[in-house]
């Protein structure tokens, strides 16, 4: 705890020392000195903390309004502490050379101040112990990314990510302020360990779905995600890091926090989580792979990973009510990974593709193209991203998704003729239809923005971004292929902190050391496959190379059905690629394909599209922000500028109030 304590007060002093500099451009190069060395004190505390399976209480003597100042590192806290502290400070490792690209749209010591703040509230939120508290910095750590998003006022889409953003934060913290009012009026206290007295009150369905909606709108769990398209697309590298690799994870921990008060409830609980993750897994990878913009496509893609994980947190919950306990250990293990991995490999795309941006101004795939001749190292480590995020072996997406997939498995066989039997085989295929729309989508992506030829004069003077960014990549691109080899000890290190989880759900029957047997054998073979697949793809690539010397490669004419000079113009398209997908799937995607009318035998020159329209945020649109709009504008004939009619208003309101008081008197 004090190792925590001390990186976020490192943190703060960071924070003010970059607010004094005012609009002093080197403020950046402050944020490297302070955070690095406070990231790595983080991750010891929470890593060591992790390891023991401790939980240490600190309550100093301060008191809030409403409850009281309660700190508390258990093992849940841990898990997304790490993710957090290594994240933060690769981030702000590549934070400085991304504000001097930003010199004239920024002003560099506030950027530098709410960034430092973000970092801080989320790990202060992980500590939180009490309603109040966890309330208060939850709204500073939702404010926070407001003052990032909106760095610049020049563009209309960047004002638009700001002000969306900001509207669904306050929308997602209402449901949260019921939440913890209701606690706190039935507890009679504001702390956590008075909230676990309420495990099985009447009213613990209505807490899970208060929960879920509001930490649901924070991670990005559709349809409450209608945020994080345009807050992601518009991020600048180093805070997209910090939006997709971890405080998207702060909305799952509010949920696994929950369920860890009120244990697992009713059958309906797990049934909920389970269809809730599987819309969002099926639908986010959907609208993702018919987006234009890379970043888009990766926004998407993270309400997809956070549908998995809400699938396999709900599939836990109902394998230990059949008192299938491995089933349990292997989904709670692929849960807790799959967030670990998606921290790594979502950073890790969100950087490449940002200096995909910084090198071509541009992230529209229609206009790249041939990039991985011009950039290799971004192209390599998007590549390896890519397949991470795709579910393909020897990178961790498949190993956390493994897991998960053996769950199902197990839990249907322990569950065997009755109808979670057929709920889990249900998510199994859900599952395996996600990871192969997953592997279309970044198939489509890689290919059209780093292969083939370039289609417009944005690929042309494309260049890799400065070294320190290359280090970074290079070093998560590693970390995902590290993961996955080293999966028998990260389950060891979760180990604790399942069994931890596991108490609090089930108390009489908690995970034992036997349950991950068969997690840690399976992880232990999907290691040594990774190892010799890697050395095979090692030896092909040596043969290759000493063929490719020994007879070297001979430049002819393309010949293709009697045509011999082939254009970009004939590739495929971002459009034409997904348009059997968008066809076959149109009740979901509900694309438009807008085709060009032939009337003459010789056509003059047309273009086809295709838009694919986010239509769960249209549908938020109909039924709430265009009658409050209608609302707002009706309410302004209320302000005459008249003082009499004001005076008028309040003597009517004084008559409400009076009778409203008459009668309950």
């Amino acid at each position: 705890m004090i190792c925590i304590l001390a990186a976020v007060v490192l943190i703060c002093c960071c924070a003010l020392v970059c607010l004094s500099c005012g609009s002093t451009r080197d403020s950046g190069r402050f944020l490297p000195w302070f955070i690095v060395p406070a990231a790595i004190l983080g991750l010891a505390g929470a890593g060591a903390s992790l390891w023991e399976g401790t939980v240490h209480t600190v309550a100093p003597p301060v008191a809030l309004p409403l409850g009281t100042v309660l700190l508390q590192l258990d093992p849940l806290s841990c898990v997304f502490l790490i993710p957090l502290f290594l994240l933060s400070g690769l981030a702000s490792l590549a934070a400085p050379a991304r504000m001097r690209l930003l010199a004239d749209q920024l002003r560099h010591g506030r950027h530098a101040f709410f960034f430092c703040l973000l970092i801080a509230a989320m790990a202060m939120v992980l500590l939180a112990a009490d309603g109040a508290l966890f309330l208060i910095l939850w709204e500073i750590m939702s404010l926070a990314p407001f003052f990032l998003l909106s760095h610049s006022d020049k563009t209309g889409d960047e004002r638009f990510a700001g002000w969306i953003y900001l509207v669904a934060a306050h929308l997602g913290a209402l449901p949260l302020l019921l939440l913890f009012a209701m606690l706190t009026t039935e507890a009679g206290a504001s702390d956590f360990t008075s909230y676990m007295n309420l495990a099985g009150h009447a009213n613990a369905g209505i807490f899970l779905i208060l929960a879920l909606i509001g930490f649901g709108a924070k991670c990005g769990i559709i349809p409450l995600h209608m945020w994080m398209p345009e807050a992601h697309s518009s991020a600048p590298g180093h805070v997209a890091v910090l939006l997709s690799g971890t405080m998207l994870n702060m909305g799952m921990y509010g949920i696994f926090r929950i369920v860890s008060l009120f244990g697992p409830g009713d059958p309906w609980w797990s049934y909920t989580l389970m269809g809730v993750g599987a819309f969002s897994g099926v639908l986010g990878i959907l609208l993702g792979a018919a987006q234009s913009d890379m970043k888009r496509t990766l926004a998407y893609s993270s309400a997809e990973n956070m549908g998995i994980i809400c699938m396999a947190l709900g599939a836990a919950l109902l394998a230990g009510r059949n008192g299938a306990s491995v089933a349990m250990a292997l989904l709670l293990a692929g849960a807790f990974l799959h967030m670990w991995n998606h921290s790594l490999f979502k950073s890790l795309l969100f950087l490449a593709a940002n200096a995909v941006k910084e090198g071509t101004h541009t992230t529209q795939i229609q206009h790249l193209g041939g990039l991985y001749k011009r950039l290799p190292l971004t192209g390599g480590c998007f590549a390896m991203g890519a397949a991470a995020i795709a579910g393909m072996p020897p990178f961790n997406g498949f190993m956390s998704e493994m897991l998960i997939y053996l769950g199902f498995a197990l839990g249907s066989d322990a569950a065997r003729g009755t109808e979670s039997s057929l709920i889990f085989w249900a998510a199994f295929f859900v599952l395996g239809c996600i990871a192969g729309l997953a592997l279309f989508a970044f198939a489509r992506l890689f290919g059209l923005a780093f292969l083939g030829s370039p289609r417009g004069r944005e690929s042309d003077d494309a260049c890799e971004p400065e070294t320190q960014l290359r280090l970074i990549m290079v070093f998560l691109a590693a970390s995902c292929l590290w993961a996955s080899l080293a999966g028998p000890f990260l389950l060891r290190a979760l180990r604790i902190a399942l069994q931890w989880f596991s108490q609090t759900l089930y108390p009489s029957a908690p995970l034992v050391e036997a349950d991950f047997v068969l997690g840690g054998d399976l992880l232990a073979w999907y290691a040594l496959t990774g190892c010799l697949l890697l050395l095979a793809c090692a030896l092909i690539a040596g043969g290759r190379r000493f063929l490719a010397a020994k007879y070297p490669p001979e430049e002819g004419i393309t010949w293709d059905c009697g045509y011999c000079r082939p254009t970009a113009r004939m590739q495929y398209s971002g459009g034409s690629f997904a348009h059997s997908l968008a066809s076959i799937l149109q009740p979901l995607i509900r694309a438009r394909l807008r085709l060009p009318r032939m009337d003459a035998f010789f056509p003059s020159e047309a273009t086809a599209s295709m838009e694919v329209a986010d239509w769960p945020t249209s549908l938020w649109n109909r039924l709430l922000f265009r009658p409050v709009a209608f609302l707002a504008e009706s309410a302004k004939g209320l302000q005459r500028g008249l003082v009499n009619l004001y005076i008028l208003y309040i003597l009517a309101a004084l008559l409400i109030a009076l009778f409203w008081a008459l009668e309950w008197t």
